[in-house]
């Protein structure tokens, strides 16, 4: 349980100290009061596992996932709106996209990554369908097996990587 809490408190921490920006000493005492506190009431909502959250391999793959997505999939789709605002080449629509996770934790983070990146944002998931449903900035297909390819699949490989 004191893993939970712990675990729990991290996240919250790294949220607020994110959130407050400031790193003086009382910001961050209040931070660890309040941290804490929210652990508290969140750590059975954030951690099922307690072996998972010990898991060396899984928080380098989860950092690894994190360093990829910032450094390669967010300048990529920055690029590609950035480009298609000024050659007007937009073609927007909304495309089913299926999922292959089992973890409601990996079909949200892969569904928060989609929607970060320019270009993307998940309107819907429908968990009886196992589908995604996306509105893309350049729908050149409304396939869904080519748009999983397009949109999700990178994202899904690293995910399970940590899950």
């Amino acid at each position: 349980m004191i893993v939970k809490i712990l675990f729990a408190m991290f996240l919250s921490f790294i949220v607020y100290v994110s959130l407050v920006g400031s790193i003086e000493f009382d910001e961050l005492v209040i931070g660890l009061v309040i941290s804490f506190l929210v652990a508290l009431l969140t750590k059975d909502l954030l951690v099922k596992d307690e072996r998972k959250v010990m898991s060396v391999r899984r928080w380098l793959s989860c950092i690894w996932y994190l360093t990829v997505y910032w450094l390669y999939f967010e300048v990529l789709a920055h690029w590609n709106v950035v480009k298609r605002v000024f050659t007007m080449d937009i073609r927007p629509g909304i495309v089913r996209v299926p999922y292959y996770l089992d973890t409601e934790y990996g079909v949200i983070s892969v569904a928060n990554s989609i929607t970060n990146t320019p270009g993307t944002v998940v309107v819907e998931v429908d968990e009886e369908e196992r589908r995604y449903y996306i509105h893309w900035i350049n729908a050149t297909s409304t396939e869904e097996e080519g748009c999983y390819e397009r949109i999700s699949k990178a994202f899904e490989k690293y995910v399970r990587r940590f899950m």
